[in-house]
């Protein structure tokens, strides 16, 4: 939701933090955390290894070092193409 961006100062290091309760993480699924009394869901599209940046289906997160990247949100791209 694009309101985790907007409620949130930081949502990059906010994400990283959050990601420290998964011990591994799977292209395709979706994850959710709460954070302010909020739950924020999350599509996982997108799996990456360093330090060369190979595509992965899953990866650890456990005890690792994770770099976090959002794209635009679901109700926000739904909001551009009603508008068209």
């Amino acid at each position: 939701s694009s309101d985790f961006s907007k409620d949130i100062s930081t949502p990059k290091a906010v994400m990283e933090t959050e990601l420290k309760h998964y011990s591994s993480l799977t292209k395709g699924t979706v994850i959710a955390f709460d954070y302010n009394k909020k739950r924020y869901w999350f599509d996982v599209v997108d799996l990456r290894s360093a330090p060369h940046g190979e595509k992965r289906d899953i990866i650890k997160v456990q005890d690792c070092d994770v770099a976090t990247d959002f794209l635009p949100a679901k109700d926000t791209l739904k909001k551009r193409r009603t508008r068209k």
